[in-house]
C-alpha cells in the first residue's frame, strides 16, 4: 500500500506488561477512508491495538504514525486535535443526561471525560452544553436519536445507548474514528441496523473508520480490509474474506481450520 494512502499506521510496535506481550511486533497500515476491522478471539490484543493509536497505552517498542506525522509521543489530547476519536466497549454516559447533552460533550475533542468530573459539572462540560448544537443534531438524524434528543440516556435500551456513544465521537467530526466493538451485547436485528449506522456515517463524512470487533459475520460485510490478531501477533492481513479463511485465523478462532 503506498504511504500517501494510509492514514494511520503502526510500526513494529510492541506493548509489555511485566513480561507479558499484549502486542508483539505490530506492523499494519489503516487505508485512508476505508472501513478496517480489527479481528481475533478474545485477549488478541484488539483493545491495546486501539488504545496504541490513540495514545492511552505506553508503546515498550515501535513508532505510531497519523498521516504523515509521528504521533509516537503524541498525547491522547494531541491525537484528538489530529481527528482522531475513541469510542470505547463499555458504554459510559451521563445516565441522568438527555441525548443531546451527551453527545454535545463530545465537541469538548477530549479522548474521555472522566466520570468525577462529568458528575461535578465541570466548566469543560458546561462549554459543551453551551456549544451550538446543529451539528448535533445533523449526527443524531443521522443515527435515527433526533426523536429521542431530550430523554435522559437511562430511558434508553441498550442499542439506542450504543449509538449515543458512537454520536459523542462523531460531533465532533473526527478524520478517524476507532470503534471498539460497537455491535458487542446487541441481539441480530440491532447489529443489522448498526451496520446501516456505520455505512451512513461512512459515506455521509467520509472518515476512516477503524473496527475492532469480535463479530466475523459484520467485519465481513462491513469492512474493506481486515486485520487478524492472535496472542499479541498479527497473523492476517487483507479482505475480510481471504483473512477470515486462512487457517490461522481460523485456528486461532475456532481451534480448528475446518470450521465453516
Amino acid at each position: 500500500m503506498s504511504a500517501d494512502l494510509v492514514v494511520l499506521r503502526t510500526d513494529a510496535v510492541t506493548v509489555k506488561y511485566g513480561a507479558l506481550a499484549a502486542l508483539a511486533d505490530v506492523s499494519l497500515g489503516v487505508a485512508t477512508g476505508s472501513i478496517t476491522g480489527i479481528t481475533g478471539p478474545n485477549g488478541a490484543g484488539k483493545s491495546t491495538l486501539l488504545n496504541v493509536f490513540a495514545g492511552l497505552t505506553h508503546i515498550s517498542a515501535g513508532e505510531v504514525w497519523l498521516e504523515d506525522e509521528d504521533v509516537t509521543s503524541a498525547s491522547p489530547a494531541e491525537r484528538v486535535h489530529r481527528g482522531l476519536m475513541r469510542s470505547f466497549q463499555t458504554v459510559r454516559l451521563l445516565e441522568d443526561e438527555s441525548v443531546l447533552t451527551n453527545v454535545l460533550v463530545g465537541l469538548d475533542r477530549l479522548p474521555y471525560p472522566g466520570l468525577l468530573a462529568q458528575l461535578a459539572g465541570t466548566r469543560s462540560m458546561r462549554r459543551a452544553e453551551r456549544a451550538p448544537n446543529e451539528t448535533a443534531t445533523e449526527v443524531l438524524q443521522l443515527l435515527g436519536l433526533n426523536q429521542q434528543r431530550h430523554r435522559p440516556v437511562s430511558e434508553l435500551p441498550f442499542a439506542s445507548r450504543r449509538l449515543v456513544e458512537i454520536g459523542r465521537v462523531l460531533v465532533s467530526r473526527p478524520s478517524v474514528m476507532l470503534l471498539d466493538e460497537p455491535a458487542a451485547g446487541l441481539d441480530e436485528g440491532a447489529r443489522r441496523d448498526l451496520e446501516e449506522v456505520l455505512l451512513a456515517i461512512h459515506a455521509s463524512y467520509a472518515c476512516t473508520v477503524v473496527l475492532v470487533e469480535h463479530d466475523v459475520g459484520l467485519v465481513r460485510r462491513l469492512c474493506s480490509e481486515a486485520f487478524a490478531l492472535d496472542a499479541g501477533r498479527l497473523i492476517a492481513a487483507g479482505p475480510p474474506g481471504d483473512v477470515l479463511s486462512q487457517e490461522s485465523v481460523r485456528l486461532a478462532y475456532f481451534g480448528s481450520a475446518s470450521h465453516d
